[in-house]
């Protein structure tokens, strides 16, 4: 199978843990070269895959920032995110078992001390527009780079009594690994409907949380995603230099709102419905194998 994945102009967490976590799981199937094209982690769910390739859906959702796909013969859905995109693909909403980085259970086994109280981790794409790391040194909670290799970001999420993310996989990885979250609704509103498909597989009762912007230019790219998103695309190419315009004025109210944030109830699903997931998940690699034909479960 050829697996495929998301990579914008950076790394970033979410989207990364395809490359570090299916080889722990399942190997002798990767091949670059296959006509099989394995869907795993993330909103990827297009309308432009080649008809003539097989799609093999193994927990990505649907996130509408295209058109969706035309189901034929050429789709093999084992699950899928969420009953949202279920639904949306016309699928059976049983199917929606969760996103596949709760499989993490399976192959994250290192105990790891407790060193931050409170931990935030933005959306990659806010690292460009915001001053987070500056935000939380004022707040004196842990940051955690989205784009940060994948260990270094899993060793700062369990290291957390606590991480507040406006990154989806920071909460989905969180949750998965039993470290309590508190989300924070995204600050480009197309990111937020991902949440409550993911959330709708485990029952959980998503409640995410008003942030604010943490420079000058974060916030005026957010005002013209709303009234103009072709000037807010304009400021985000050519507009880095806002960034340094009163940077510990905007960085320390947003300090404040994570202070605030962080005194907020966290969210956990129940141990059952984790369990469930991950148990049906474990499944759905037994039947992998067995249509593939080929492949041996490492974990």
């Amino acid at each position: 199978m050829n697996l495929y994945f998301y990579r914008g102009v950076s790394p970033n967490f979410g989207d990364e843990l395809n490359t570090w976590m299916w080889p722990k799981l399942i190997e002798g199937v990767w091949d670059e070269n296959d006509n099989s094209i394995f869907l795993g982690i993330g909103s990827i769910l297009y309308d432009s895959f080649p008809s003539d390739k097989k799609k093999i859906v193994f927990g990505a959702g649907y996130g509408g920032y295209t058109k969706l796909p035309i189901i034929d013969e050429s789709w093999k859905f084992y699950f899928v995110r969420g009953r949202r995109t279920a639904k949306a693909l016309g699928i059976d909403e049983k199917l929606g078992v969760g996103d596949a980085a709760i499989l993490l259970r399976s192959c994250v086994k290192q105990k790891v001390g407790k060193r931050h109280k409170i931990s935030f981790m933005p959306h990659w794409k806010s690292t460009f527009e915001g001053n987070w790391a500056l935000a939380c040194e004022l707040a004196s909670i842990n940051y955690i780079d989205p784009c940060a290799p994948v260990e270094t970001v899993l060793d700062n999420i369990l290291s957390s009594e606590l991480v507040i993310t406006e990154a989806m996989h920071g909460a989905i990885v969180s949750d998965a690994l039993r470290v309590p979250w508190i989300p924070i609704q995204p600050l480009n509103s197309i990111h937020a409907m991902k949440w409550f498909d993911w959330a709708s597989a485990l029952d959980i009762d998503l409640l995410p949380r008003q942030m604010i912007s943490s420079s000058l230019l974060e916030s005026i790219t957010l005002f013209f995603d709303t009234h103009n998103p072709k000037i807010a695309d304009k400021f985000r190419r050519r507009g880095r230099l806002l960034l340094n315009v009163a940077p510990e004025i905007f960085a320390q109210s947003a300090a404040k709102r994570l202070i605030e944030i962080s005194k907020f109830n966290p969210s956990l699903s129940s141990d059952s419905a984790i369990e469930s997931s991950h148990s049906q998940m474990l499944s759905k690699l037994d039947e992998l194998v067995l249509d593939l034909g080929k492949g041996k479960l490492v974990y």
